[in-house]
C-alpha cells in the first residue's frame, strides 16, 4: 500500500517535472513510509512512496518496463490478490519478470491486454502509467473504490495524487472552493457525490474507472459494473455460493509478505472474516484487534446498540487468535482530532473518525495489514434504512437522513437561498438512480429495495471506504476488505431482499453462511455500528470548541450558519449522551470551520 502522484506536462524538463512531484510526494510520506521515488522524463514524472507488504526487496516504484519503442512507468497503490496467477498466465504468453512484485505483473498485463488490463486484476489499486512511446497516462481505479485517485487540468498539465494534498502541493494549483462544492459539504453530509472532488478543478476518478490524458484531451472509460437480472438459486445454494466467495476471498487477502491481522469487533462481519483468515494462515496465530473505551461511555445512537468488547473478547476466544485491544481514554480521542484534519482532508466525523485512527495507530506496532469487515452492510442489507417499513424513506431523500440528518436547520437564508442544498440532493439522488442497473419488469417495492441498496454503494460505501483508507494509512497500516471482492459483490447484489433476512434478523443469509465458524451469540448479534460512543468529557469539549467558533466573529462558517439556531442546539442538548444528531451536527460544523479556513471561497 502506497501514495503515488505526478503530473504530465508539455515539455517543461525533467528537472522542473521531478521538482514538482517530489514536493507532491512529501505530503503522502504517511502511505508509504519505507522508501520514496521519483522517475521524470521531458512530458511527465511519477512519484511513489512505498508501503512494503509484498517482494519487499523487488517492488520498487516507480517501476518500467520496457516495450522496445519506448517504455511503461507506473505508479500503484494498492494490492492485486491473484498477481502470482496472472504472472503464470503472462509467462506462458512469453513475458519474462523479474521480481515477485505485484506491480510488475500490472505492467507486463498492459502490455498483454492494453486498456482490457484492469479487467484481469482482482483486488484494490489505484495506480498511473505513463507510455513514454504515445506520450499518454492512464490513471485507473479498482472497481469499488477502495483505493483513492484524484486530478486536476491545469491548463495543458495535468496532475494526480493519493489524496487531496498531494495535489495542493503542486504550486499552480490553490485550495480554492466555489458554490458548487460548498452545496455538496452541507447538502451531502457527511457523502460526496462520485468522482466530485469538492475543491475547484480538483476531480475523483470514479471507481471502475480508466481516465485517460494525451495531447488528444482527456477521455475516461468504465471497464465494470454491476449487473442486475434474476437471482435463480435456492436459499441453500445462495447460502452456500456466499460462503464460498467470501472464503475465497479471504484465503487470497491474507496472503503478504509481512505479517497479516484482522480487527475483529464481536460484530459478524469482522468476526466471520477474522475466523475464516484464522483457519488459513497455515499454522500461525491470528492477532486480532478491537477498540474500547477507557472511561464510561454511552452511545450516541441506535446505531451503535450494545458494547462490542465482550462479543469481541467472545469471538477471538472461540477462533483461538491472539487478541489486542487498543484503549481510548477521552484524552486519547481530542488528541487524535488534529491528525484526523489532516488525514481525511475534507470534513467529515470526527467522533467515529478519530477513535478509529487511535485504533490503526494501536495496531501499527504490531502489524502493517488488516483485514476489515466493511462492505458486508450493504451487500447484505444490514442497515436499518434497507427495511423499506422504517420510516426513514421520504421522496427526494436519500434513505439515511434520519441517521444522518441535513444541517439545513442550521444554515441562514442567504446561503439556502444561493446554494438550495435540498434541490441539491433530490438533484443527486435522482442522477444517481438514472444510472442503476435494472433488470427488465422489476416494479414496486423491489424497485424501491434495489434504489435504497443502489443508492448506498453509490454513496455510503464510498464514505466509509474514504476514512477508512485515510485513517489506516495515516497509521502505516493496510486494510484490505474481503466482503468487496468483487465476485461476492457482483452475486450478492442480486439476492432478492426478502431472501437476505432470517430469524428476523438483517443479514440473515450472511449469519447461515458463517454460523459454524462462531459462537452463536456472535454469529447472530444483532448489528451495533463501529463505536461512537462519547463520555461527558468528550463531548463537553466539542460543546466548547463551537461555542468557541460562534464567538469568534472571523469564523468562515459564521457566513453560512445562522448562529442563532445553533447556538439554541447547543442549549437544547447540553448534557446530553445518547442523540446522536446534535453530535453529529456539532463535529461536523466544526469540521467545516476547519477546513474553510485554509480555503479561498470564489
Amino acid at each position: 500500500m502506497c501514495g503515488i502522484a505526478g503530473l504530465v506536462t508539455q515539455w517543461q524538463g525533467p528537472t522542473r517535472n521531478r521538482i514538482a512531484v517530489t514536493a507532491m510526494i512529501k505530503t503522502l510520506e504517511h502511505r508509504g513510509p519505507d522508501a520514496a521515488d521519483v522517475w521524470a522524463d521531458n512530458g511527465a514524472a511519477l512519484g511513489h512512496t512505498r508501503l512494503a507488504i509484498v517482494d519487499l526487496a523487488g517492488g520498487t516504484q516507480p517501476m518500467t518496463v520496457d516495450r522496445g519503442d519506448g517504455s511503461l512507468v507506473l505508479s500503484f497503490s494498492g494490492e492485486i490478490y491473484n498477481h502470482d496467477e496472472l504472472r503464470r498466465q503472462l509467462r506462458a504468453a512469453g513475458h519474462t519478470f523479474r521480481s515477485r512484485s505485484d506491480t510488475e505483473v500490472i505492467l507486463h498485463a498492459h502490455q498483454q491486454w492494453g486498456a482490457q488490463a484492469p479487467t484481469h486484476l482482482r483486488g484494490i489499486f489505484a495506480y498511473a502509467l505513463w507510455d513514454t512511446s504515445t506520450n499518454t497516462l492512464l490513471l485507473v481505479r479498482d472497481r469499488l473504490g477502495v483505493k483513492p485517485l484524484y486530478f486536476a487540468l491545469l491548463g495543458g498539465e495535468l496532475i494526480f495524487g493519493s489524496e487531496h494534498k498531494a495535489l495542493l502541493a503542486h504550486p499552480m494549483l490553490p485550495a480554492e472552493i466555489d458554490d458548487d462544492g460548498l452545496t455538496e459539504l452541507l447538502a451531502m453530509v457527511p457523502m460526496t457525490t462520485p468522482g466530485h472532488g469538492i475543491l475547484r478543478q480538483i476531480h475523483e476518478v470514479p471507481p471502475a474507472t480508466i481516465v485517460r490524458y494525451n495531447r488528444q484531451g482527456l477521455s475516461r472509460t468504465v471497464y465494470w459494473q454491476l449487473t442486475s437480472h434474476r437471482h435463480e438459486h435456492s436459499r441453500a445454494t445462495t447460502i452456500s455460493r456466499v460462503r464460498e466467495l467470501l472464503a475465497a476471498a479471504v484465503d487470497e487477502q491474507i496472503k503478504a509478505d509481512v505479517p497479516v491481522g484482522s480487527l475483529l469487533s464481536g460484530g459478524v462481519d469482522s468476526s466471520a472474516v477474522a475466523a475464516l483468515a484464522a483457519q488459513y494462515l497455515g499454522g500461525e496465530q491470528l492477532w486480532t484487534y478491537d477498540l474500547m473505551h477507557a472511561e464510561p461511555a454511552r452511545a450516541a445512537s441506535s446505531f451503535h446498540n450494545s458494547d462490542d468488547h465482550p462479543a469481541a473478547l467472545l469471538a477471538a476466544e472461540h477462533i483461538k487468535s491472539e487478541h489486542r485491544t487498543i484503549t481510548a481514554s477521552t484524552a486519547d480521542l481530542l488528541a487524535a482530532h488534529a491528525a484526523t484534519r489532516q488525514a481525511m482532508d475534507l470534513p467529515s466525523l470526527t467522533p467515529i473518525n478519530a477513535s478509529l485512527l487511535h485504533l490503526f495507530i494501536g495496531i501499527s506496532r504490531d502489524r502493517r495489514v488488516v483485514l476489515s469487515g466493511e462492505g458486508a452492510d450493504e451487500l447484505f442489507g444490514g442497515y436499518r434504512w434497507h427495511d423499506l417499513d422504517a420510516g426513514d424513506h421520504q421522496p427526494g431523500r436519500f434513505p439515511w437522513h434520519s441517521t444522518y440528518e441535513p444541517l439545513t436547520a442550521l444554515l441562514n437564508r442567504d446561503t439556502l437561498r444561493a446554494l438550495r442544498p435540498s434541490r441539491h440532493i433530490a438533484t443527486r439522488r435522482r442522477a444517481a438512480l438514472e444510472q442503476m442497473p435494472l433488470p427488465a419488469g422489476e416494479i414496486g417495492r423491489d424497485r424501491r429495495q434495489r434504489e435504497t441498496d443502489w443508492l448506498t454503494v453509490v454513496f455510503y460505501l464510498p464514505f466509509l471506504l474514504r476514512r477508512k483508507d485515510r485513517l489506516s494509512m495515516r497509521a502505516g497500516v493496510e486494510a484490505r476488505v474481503p466482503f468487496l471482492d468483487h465476485r461476492l459483490v457482483e452475486y450478492a447484489w442480486n439476492i432478492p431482499a426478502d431472501m437476505r433476512p432470517s430469524r428476523r434478523m438483517e443479514k440473515g443469509v450472511l449469519r447461515e453462511a458463517v454460523a459454524d465458524l462462531l459462537p452463536t451469540q456472535v454469529a447472530w448479534r444483532r448489528k451495533s455500528g463501529y463505536p461512537a460512543s462519547v463520555t461527558t468529557g468528550y463531548r463537553d469539549a466539542l460543546w466548547q470548541q463551537l461555542r468557541d467558533v460562534l464567538a469568534t466573529p472571523r469564523s468562515p462558517i459564521l457566513h453560512l450558519i445562522n448562529p442563532r439556531n445553533v447556538a439554541a442546539m447547543l442549549d437544547r442538548h447540553a448534557g446530553e449522551l445518547h442523540s446522536w444528531t446534535p453530535l453529529q451536527h456539532v463535529a461536523y460544523l466544526l469540521e467545516l470551520n476547519y477546513f474553510l479556513r485554509g480555503v479561498r471561497i470564489r
